[in-house]
């Protein structure tokens, strides 16, 4: 499982940004990708890159269709093959549950 943190932030539309920021949020949940929303990102959970990069392509281009002229994404990607890592088996194993 891949396990990705996505924040994209639309420049230029003054300080609060967050109709962007649901709209490209609506893209993430659209997809069927497990995903949890923070304060602060979005993390997802899929399969494949491809999976990742689709929804990130998605995510922005709903930003792009509200009027946002540049938009920042910052992804931080973990892909460990050595055993099947999940959200949940990454906190659990934190937390020690």
């Amino acid at each position: 499982m891949i396990i990705a943190e996505l924040t994209l932030t639309p420049l230029g539309k003054g300080t609060s940004v967050s109709r962007y920021v649901r709209a490209a949020y609506e893209a993430i949940r659209e997809s069927g990708l497990r995903h949890e929303l923070t304060p602060m990102s979005t993390v997802i959970e899929a399969r494949t890159l491809d999976e990742i990069f689709t929804v990130v392509k998605r995510a922005e281009e709903r930003m792009l269709e509200m009027g946002a002229e540049r938009v920042i994404i910052d992804i931080k990607i973990d892909h460990r093959l050595d055993k099947d890592a999940t959200m949940d088996t990454k906190k659990s194993a934190v937390l020690g549950e």
